[in-house]
């Protein structure tokens, strides 16, 4: 598979073309994990303004004339995971430097240069995380594309979040699906197995150079939450 052909891809490409859905779609999916690593960065919380604004800005840098995706190498083996946490960083220290000069007069609210967090492996694993529950995301929502012929393969689904994402006991699920709590177990046995299949798909889209076996690993390693 090319990496062209793949839906990440696909959408990365078609934000560095300046088309607008494919823009629109970018910042949706990777908006939360560069939300997550500035709020752990700078310790505030994930919904302030300023972290709003400094997304906001990671995104300018993508979108610019002569910006980051001008420095977009597909065939990168480390992937667009790693490609988007130097700009995120590097838009970062930008914004902190600028924040330090402008202290004396008008600081930032909420920013406090002087609490950044400074562990890059802290950093990183903030946003490994992210990144993990971005791919769980769309996991879920190949699931969903590839259940929508099958009122069963739906209900699975609808079983697989009702457990995991929303955190019922079988239970509370079996009345809400219409089922004996044994049915339930079953169902989310099968689910958990679709899921998996769908993650491996949709790791191989940002690394289609990688066997099945390293896909696996890979997922393994990030911990993929459903």
């Amino acid at each position: 598979m090319s990496r062209f052909d793949s839906t990440c891809w696909t959408v990365v490409m078609g934000a560095a073309a300046g088309n607008p859905a494919d823009r629109d779609a970018f910042c949706r999916q990777y908006g939360p994990v560069i939300r997550a690593y500035l709020a752990a960065r700078w310790r505030i919380p994930f919904d302030s303004e300023t972290i709003t604004d400094a997304t906001q800005e990671v995104f300018l840098q993508f979108f610019r004339t002569d910006g980051a995706f001008e420095r977009l190498d597909p065939e990168r083996s480390s992937g667009f995971r790693a490609f988007l946490y130097g700009v995120t960083n590097r838009t970062a220290c930008v914004l902190e430097r600028k924040s330090a000069r402008e202290r004396r007069d008008s600081s930032i609210p909420e920013f406090d240069p002087d609490r950044v967090e400074r562990s890059e492996a802290t950093l990183s694993a903030v946003f490994d995380r992210a990144w993990a529950k971005m791919l769980g995301r769309e996991a879920r929502g190949l699931m969903a594309e590839r259940a929508a012929r099958s009122a069963a393969a739906t209900n699975r689904l609808r079983c697989l979040e009702l457990r995991l994402v929303r955190g019922l006991p079988p239970r509370e699920i079996a009345p809400r699906l219409g089922v004996e709590v044994e049915r339930v177990y079953e169902m989310l046995g099968v689910a958990r197995k679709e899921f998996r299949a769908a993650l491996l798909a949709v790791m191989a889209g940002y690394h289609p150079e990688l066997s099945e076996r390293e896909l696996e690993e890979k997922c393994s390693e990030l911990a993929v939450p459903p």
